[in-house]
């Protein structure tokens, strides 16, 4: 009895020390995701800090063409324009590239071919990911 008993305990510690085994391996490949994840978001961030401050040296440069008289009102408000359409894309962008990681150019690629697919400006479409990024903020 106590030969079976015995077996019954080595069972199942053997059974607890893999099973503790199994967890290590599992808390393992999800600290491993989780850095990954927190790199491809420092890599955004770092992304969108830049992309920030570009736009403010081309809105610095646009206001001193206007100054200058280089550039109508209605030059600066279509290029004033064609920044906010570009900050929406580059944001959308980042946000299919860390959602799918993938690269730029595969992220750009997929928001060009929905963009033709349904007919739709890519600016809009890119605007439509950012807001809904935002509403799960």
């Amino acid at each position: 009895m106590t030969d079976q008993r015995s077996s019954d305990l080595q069972r199942q510690i053997d059974e607890l020390v893999a099973a503790v085994a199994m967890s290590r391996a599992n808390i393992a490949g999800l600290t491993q995701r989780a850095e990954a994840s927190q790199q491809r978001a420092d890599e955004s961030d770092r992304r969108a800090d830049e992309a920030e401050a570009r736009s403010a040296v081309d809105r610095e440069m646009i206001a001193e063409l206007q100054a200058d008289g280089v550039l109508s009102r209605e030059h600066v408000a279509d290029l004033e324009a064609a920044l906010v359409t570009s900050r929406s894309i580059g944001s959308a962008l980042g946000i299919l590239m860390a959602s799918r990681n993938i690269g730029q150019e595969e992220a750009l690629s997929i928001l060009k071919g929905a963009s033709q697919r349904t007919n739709t400006k890519m600016r809009v479409l890119a605007e439509t990911i950012v807001a809904g990024a935002d509403a799960i903020k």
